[in-house]
């Protein structure tokens, strides 16, 4: 398959309606996850979701179950076990930049699709695989922001 994005290294299928309306229905209620995320951040701490990644033709109907368990529970999980006192939220505070959830190398393993670095934590996650392994993402998140700020 050609790739016509050589920035990201695979082939990302066309969007259809389905996909298009399943990613709508998502982002309208975006701002209550947004809201959740950065309350238990402390500060507006910015989220970058690229959709066109997460989009995949076969799982539309999902994607509400699955981009919640992928990126939104753990990073829920991971700023709550950080955030449990005055010293995580100050530290949240100072070092985290931004908070981004993509697939740009269709990883499933929590160890390899989870980073924090230069002040950015990723979730670089498969949107349709080890959709129930939720606690090891928020494990491997805290691991990583505990690391790195």
């Amino acid at each position: 398959m050609r790739d016509d994005r050589p920035d990201e290294g695979r082939y990302i299928p066309p969007m259809g309606l389905a996909e298009r309306r399943a990613i709508k229905a998502f982002q309208d209620n975006l701002p209550a996850l947004t809201a959740e995320l950065q309350g238990l951040a402390g500060f507006a701490v910015p989220i970058e979701i690229n959709f066109d990644q997460l989009a995949h033709p076969d799982y539309a109907s999902s994607y509400d179950e699955l981009w919640r368990k992928v990126y939104f529970e753990p990073t829920i999980a991971a700023l709550k076990a950080i955030a449990v006192d005055d010293m995580g939220k100050d530290a949240l505070k100072a070092g985290l930049k931004k908070i981004v959830f993509c697939n740009s190398k269709d990883t499933s393993n929590s160890d390899y699709a989870v980073t924090f670095a230069d002040g950015v934590a990723t979730i670089d996650h498969a949107p349709a695989t080890n959709v129930d392994y939720v606690s090891d993402r928020a494990s491997a998140l805290i691991k990583a922001l505990e690391k790195g700020l």
